[in-house]
């Protein structure tokens, strides 16, 4: 593959997704391949069983890793939860005359030492760590300005908007990729970067806040003048939608491909009409009005959304904050689903986002749904902060088949005897079997058909073995007899058949 490469990984309640792309020399991100999987272990983002979350995150790098024909050594993690927040710091340092010419003018080493001052900031809870932290505003003597070097004045004051997580949440998360060979190269807040792919430069500057609807987890993030002021992670999300529906007796397999098929967000959209289906034991149904289907699903729904309206206010955007809301997320493809938004947090726009902003136009063959917009603006994110490590998949050698010779035992040698045998004319078997005992190597095959041709019958009445005119008994012999008695017993019947 061409180009920077970037991996994104969206670990979420429900689903692991893992994305590659590679950025084009235009900026645009090509994605190469997504894979979505199945997961247990997850409760609202947090890991609760790091066996099943790393059996799930090894199916799915496996998959991608063969259809890629690539090795996922690194990848960008997204976070949600309610372990995510976001603090707004402000602090303030007097301005240097480094020109010294009592103009007070503002320069770059003023702002770094202001970086510097932020950057020090002691956190009041040990537990929790700065994943990231960006400059709201700027202020000079109590004016907000927007390029602070170069203009005039004594005290330089910022606010910026700190973004903070729970540490054992996010260790838990990167021991369960390391386990699987992959190194986490940044942490990312998925509410942090969910606009990359799914707003418009118009709406970020003009106010818009994007709602993703997870299946554990729905993420707020609200933006104006061009940045993120505020964001957090609902431990709420459309599962509850799902156990819910399971109270009326629906069968959990059906609960899902029920809910986005007939499932609508306004009960007062719905129809009277019964919706019926096989049930678990044969021959009997099971059936749900579609009005009341619309009614559960409804009463979650205006929950989420009443969460929503009051995050939306903690960003204190003033009253005069009217908003674009943008619906995304796998919980978003559902029926009427702005209709109820629109009425619940009373703003002038809601409409539902599909992840295409800042792709080429292959994208489309890879995301069709937007259950894949956490992931694909985690592919955003990491084509302007650096690549990840991607080496092409290496086939492993088959392994060499040793050959059998290794394996065998070297073989015995009869030993010299110390007087000469006198020589005499040998018969045909004996010259076979002196022959037989010269080679030097593994044992000599008995085929069934030479044993009664054996010379190894001859046994003297003292017990010993050995040849016509040979009593001294070696080890030679008693393997060789004993090999013979096996022989023997293959051919003889059953009823001549020893132990």
């Amino acid at each position: 593959m061409k180009g920077k490469q970037i991996v994104a990984i969206d670990v979420g309640s429900t689903n692991v997704v893992i994305a590659v792309g590679s950025v084009e020399a235009d900026g645009l991100v090509d994605i190469r391949g997504i894979v979505s999987e199945p997961i247990d272990g997850m409760n609202a983002g947090r890991v609760v069983n790091a066996e099943t979350v790393g059996s799930a995150i090894r199916t799915a790098k496996e998959r991608i890793e063969q259809e890629l024909g690539i090795s996922i050594t690194e990848a960008y993690a997204g976070l949600s939860g309610d372990f995510i927040r976001c603090e707004p710091v402000t602090d303030h340092v007097y301005v240097q005359d480094e020109l010294r010419n009592g103009s007070n003018q503002v320069t770059q080493g003023d702002l770094n030492d202001l970086d510097r001052r932020m950057r020090s900031v002691k956190l009041p809870d040990d537990r929790e760590e700065i994943i990231s932290m960006e400059p709201l505003r700027y202020t000079l003597d109590d004016r907000e300005v927007d390029v602070p070097v170069g203009a005039y004045g004594h005290v330089l004051a910022a606010t910026y908007n700190f973004v903070l997580c729970d540490r054992s949440m996010r260790d838990r998360l990167r021991q369960c990729l390391q386990r699987q060979g992959i190194s986490v190269k940044e942490f990312v807040a998925n509410a942090q970067v969910a606009h990359l792919s799914v707003a418009t430069t118009e709406d970020i500057d003009e106010g818009c806040v994007v709602v993703d609807l997870g299946g554990g987890v729905t993420d707020v993030t609200v933006l104006l003048g061009g940045k993120v002021r505020y964001m957090a992670s609902i431990p709420v999300g459309t599962d509850t939608i799902n156990s819910d529906i399971r109270a009326y007796g629906i069968p959990a397999n059906y609960i899902e491909s029920l809910k986005r098929q007939y499932g609508s967000a306004v009960k007062e959209s719905a129809t009277d009409d019964k919706i019926v289906f096989q049930s678990a034991r044969r021959g009997t149904t099971k059936s749900i009005l579609r009005r009341n289907l619309a009614g559960i699903i409804e009463a979650r729904m205006c929950e989420i959304a009443d969460w929503v309206r009051r995050e939306i206010k903690n960003a204190h955007c003033g009253k005069e904050f009217q908003p674009v809301v943008l619906l995304t997320g796998g919980g978003a493809e559902m029926q009427h689903i702005e209709e109820l938004f629109l009425r619940e947090l009373n703003v002038i726009d809601v409409r539902t986002a599909y992840p295409e902003y800042g792709f080429t136009a292959t994208m489309s063959e890879h995301i069709s749904t937007m259950a894949y917009s956490t992931v694909a603006s985690l592919l955003r994110y990491g084509s302007s902060h650096g690549s990840c490590n991607v080496p092409k998949r290496v086939p492993q050698a088959e392994e060499p088949v040793l050959e059998r010779a290794a394996f065998e035992r070297p073989a015995y040698e009869r030993p010299q005897q110390t007087q000469s045998a006198p020589q005499q004319t040998q018969s045909a078997p004996q010259q076979s079997e002196e022959k037989s005992r010269a080679t030097v190597g593994t044992l000599p095959r008995i085929e069934a058909e030479d044993v009664a041709d054996s010379p190894v019958d001859n046994i003297d009445d003292t017990g010993k073995y050995g040849l016509e005119g040979d009593k001294t008994p070696t080890l030679w012999n008693k393997l060789r007899d004993k090999a013979t008695k096996v022989v023997k017993s293959f051919t003889a019947s059953e009823d001549d058949f020893e132990l």
